[in-house]
């Protein structure tokens, strides 16, 4: 898995990399495909926000989120995504458990 950190008039200090990599390291035990991810954080004026794009095999996860304070935003953002990756988790092992519907067969009749 490939992180990557972009600052938007903001230089990204190691403690925002640290938190972001472990929240992203938890939800490597249900997405395991994980190929790239981006984390852009930006300021404008007291407005923090965070940005994050998570690219699996199959799918694309993208969240973001705004507050006054730069880690309350990137959990937020970090909890959308969770939410969105456990939801399409949850959908795949629904239709895997549910499988087809046989359809039962009525006898037909022979007409002579």
């Amino acid at each position: 898995m490939k992180v990557h950190f972009t600052g938007r008039h903001v230089e990204v200090s190691e403690a925002l990399r640290i938190a972001s990599k472990e929240r992203l390291d938890k939800m490597t035990t249900f997405l395991d495909d994980i190929i790239d991810v981006h984390v852009i954080f930006s300021v404008d004026n007291h407005r923090h926000s965070v940005e994050v794009a998570l690219k699996t095999r199959h799918d694309t996860f993208v969240a973001s989120s705004e507050s006054p304070d730069m880690y309350k935003s990137l959990s937020q953002a970090m909890d959308k995504l969770d939410a969105q990756a456990h939801k399409r988790h949850d959908k795949k092992v629904t239709v895997a458990h549910v499988g087809r519907h046989e359809i039962p067969l009525e006898p037909i009749e022979a007409t002579e």
